[in-house]
């Protein structure tokens, strides 16, 4: 499942909003660097769905704030 996902690095509280099934807006206390941000959405996105880290993989947006992750279930 391809579920695409808008980040908010650095923000104040840690928020999982959900606009349809497969799009989520997510805002992270930690900052984009040194890919902190990036792991912890992953999590986020892992617990959401209920899967293991495992299951949940970055595909595309590494750098940017709009990112795809496959979430096998």
């Amino acid at each position: 499942m391809l579920v695409k996902v808008r980040v908010t690095p650095s923000a104040r509280r840690e928020v999982v909003s959900v606009r349809e099934p497969d799009i989520l807006e997510i805002s992270v206390r930690e900052e984009a660097a040194g890919n902190a941000a990036n792991t912890r959405v992953r999590e986020l996105v892992a617990m959401h769905y209920k899967v293991p880290l495992k299951a949940v993989r970055l595909m595309t947006g590494a750098r940017s704030t709009s990112k795809k992750f496959n979430v096998v279930k």
